[in-house]
């Protein structure tokens, strides 16, 4: 027989282990209990005879045979009447007082058989008595029935079977609601499982306010599918950005192609024009290679390859290899950074990281600017920072600049695909580090944060 879908869950697995745990000790400690309470009244029973025994053994030295008897008539209309049973023993066996009529004479503690009815089907009672001899040849017995403990440990085992029922009812309702509750939670995963399947990137998981086990993940899978919609729309744009700004010079180079096909040109002019086709051809070829390359960066593959590396020496040789390039625009190019400061990375790549971001300094701004490098470290971790007093860029563009193929306006005219901080940006998301963009009056400050 196919058992209920929710008996196959892990929430009902674990309600149930845990409910056997649970019984198990529960059983466990009710033994101790049984056998614990089992020798703790017996102790008490014997205890409290021993202190009848003593006091009537009293009261006879002190009154004889007489005054005994009438103690003990005494005491059978007393609350000790009926707990314990007493009988005297005349020198020849006879019973003279009690109603223990008959026991062995044998000092200590005997077990006496109680004489039962004809129609009687219990044929095992019996009782606990205290025997002890008395001067001139009587005998004392004080006892008490068995059946008395006996059902005081059928009282404790009633309890610890109700008890046993309660817990397995109650744990039986609880693992059934947790259960239920996990399935109404992995039915809703599922359907949004579906929906996401089905085309529907938009769709998220329901998170509850409980922000339990699979409210987190729920999270984490809202999260990953947010980043998986973005690196999909990034696709999307990627592909129309390379179909956009490869058509130019692919144009150009039909162009030159149908022109040297078309003209009767001269080997000069062939030469000059298989060199403008090859700048063409250099100009695709090197953007799909700053495609591969940020590929490649963010497949996280060179994070394998990390060392400890000096990133003051990398920023200022940088620094010096661009000075030149910067003073032949008339830029000053200024840098003040904090030596041997030291990080895990990859040097080749933090290298590209500084030069792309000085030259992108240096190659959009123009002429008598100042630009600034600087390196340190502060609480946050290690920041490297490159401004300038620019033309800035527009607050609604600020977001954009890193995006692949992205160019202002004003940057159209300058030589370069829009790639060089998509890889800055690539870079500093392998190493950790967080981009930051701050205006500077009228320029810009680019800084980077990496963490210690």
């Amino acid at each position: 027989m196919k058992l209920p879908r929710f008996t196959r869950t892990t929430s009902f697995k674990l309600s149930a282990l845990y409910m056997g745990v649970f019984l198990l000790s529960f059983l466990m400690v009710g033994v101790m209990v049984y056998f614990l309470a089992s020798r703790i009244l017996e102790e008490q029973m014997k205890d409290g005879i021993d202190l009848e025994v003593a006091s009537l053994v009293a009261e006879y030295n002190e009154g004889g045979v007489s005054a005994l008897e009438d103690e003990i008539v005494g005491k059978s209309k007393t609350r000790a009447g009926q707990l314990y049973l007493y009988g005297i023993l005349t020198p020849d066996g006879q019973s003279l007082a009690g109603n223990i009529t008959h026991f062995d004479k044998v000092e200590g503690w005997i077990s006496v058989p109680i004489l039962q009815k004809k129609d009687s089907k219990d044929d095992d009672d019996f009782l606990n008595v205290k025997v002890v001899p008395l001067s001139k040849g009587y005998w004392l017995g004080v006892g008490y029935h068995a059946d008395y403990v006996e059902d005081a440990l059928d009282a404790v085992v009633n309890a610890f079977s109700w008890g046993i029922l309660l817990v397995v009812m109650a744990g039986g309702a609880g693992g059934f609601f947790l259960t239920r509750s996990f399935l109404k939670k992995i039915e809703a995963i599922t359907k949004s499982t579906q929906a996401i399947i089905a085309g529907d990137l938009k769709h998220r998981l329901s998170v509850s306010k409980n922000h339990d086990e699979l409210d987190n993940l729920a999270l984490l899978l809202n999260r990953m599918l947010d980043k998986i919609c973005r690196l999909i729309e990034n696709i999307q744009q990627v592909s129309n950005d390379i179909a956009h700004d490869l058509r130019t010079p692919i144009g150009h180079l039909k162009f030159r192609l149908e022109e040297a096909l078309s003209k009767d040109l001269t080997v000069p002019q062939y030469k000059d024009c298989i060199g403008g086709m090859i700048e063409e051809v250099d100009t695709i070829l090197n953007t799909f290679s700053a495609l591969l390359r940020i590929a490649q960066i963010e497949s996280g593959s060179r994070r394998a390859g990390f060392s400890e590396v000096n990133l003051s020496e990398i920023i200022s040789s940088v620094t010096e290899a661009l000075t030149p390039v910067a003073e032949e625009k008339n830029q000053n190019l200024i840098y003040d950074i904090e030596d041997y400061i030291f990080l895990s990375g990859d040097k080749e790549l933090l290298t590209q990281l500084a030069y792309n971001l000085v030259e992108n300094s240096i190659v959009h701004t123009p002429e008598n600017t100042q630009i600034s490098v600087t390196l340190g470290k502060t609480p946050e971790g290690i920041e490297f920072a490159v401004s300038d007093n620019g033309p800035g860029v527009p607050s609604e563009q600020a977001e954009k600049i890193f995006q692949r193929f992205y160019r202002a306006e004003r940057s159209r005219t300058t030589p370069g695909n829009g790639l060089g901080l998509s890889i800055v940006s690539a870079i500093a998301d392998l190493h950790n580090a967080e981009i930051k963009l701050f205006h500077n009056h009228s320029g810009l400050i680019m800084n980077i944060l990496f963490p210690q």
